[in-house]
């Protein structure tokens, strides 16, 4: 569970009961700490993946589109990775999809009604510029309560 409190004017105080975050939102707006998170939680399944091909140097940048009117969702992601390992071009391209596809909640969250697209540059070298993983065109049906039909609950396949 996540606490949230208001603490004075923009700034408010969150805790996931083992740590308290300060939020100042005139310094970092709840968009950019969303769209941070989706970053940090591909980011870390990336470098938990490469750890034993020595991954390093890992960073990445967000490029993101939001609609004009209210409600301004999301529409496209574009997640940017840069590192060094080594492991073989493959490989790392697998640690990307890995957790764009699986692994990181965050980004499958969003993946429904958003366009996700994904650039790597691995040890130098731009091994993938603005691919694109199935997302964001009505593609992925996700199974409702509703529609439980097999009773393994929902986001399971009906065939």
């Amino acid at each position: 569970m996540i606490k949230i409190r208001h603490i004075a004017d923009k700034k408010y105080e969150a805790t996931n009961g083992k740590e308290i975050l300060v939020i100042d939102t005139e310094k970092y707006s709840p968009t950019e700490l969303f769209i941070t998170g989706m970053g940090n939680c591909s980011l870390f399944d990336v470098v938990e993946m490469g750890k034993k091909h020595n991954i390093k140097n890992a960073k990445m940048d967000i490029e993101f589109k939001r609609k004009d009117t209210f409600p301004k969702i999301f529409t496209e992601f574009h997640f940017i990775y840069e590192f060094e390992s080594e492991a073989d071009n493959v490989t790392a391209k697998r640690w990307v999809l890995s957790s764009l596809e699986t692994y990181c909640s965050t980004i499958n969250t969003v993946r429904a009604t958003s366009k996700i697209y994904y650039t790597i540059k691995h040890n130098g070298e731009t091994i993938a510029y603005k691919e694109s993983i199935i997302s964001g065109n009505g593609k992925m049906e996700l199974e409702s309560f509703d529609d439980d039909l097999d009773g393994f609950g929902c986001a399971c396949c009906n065939s």
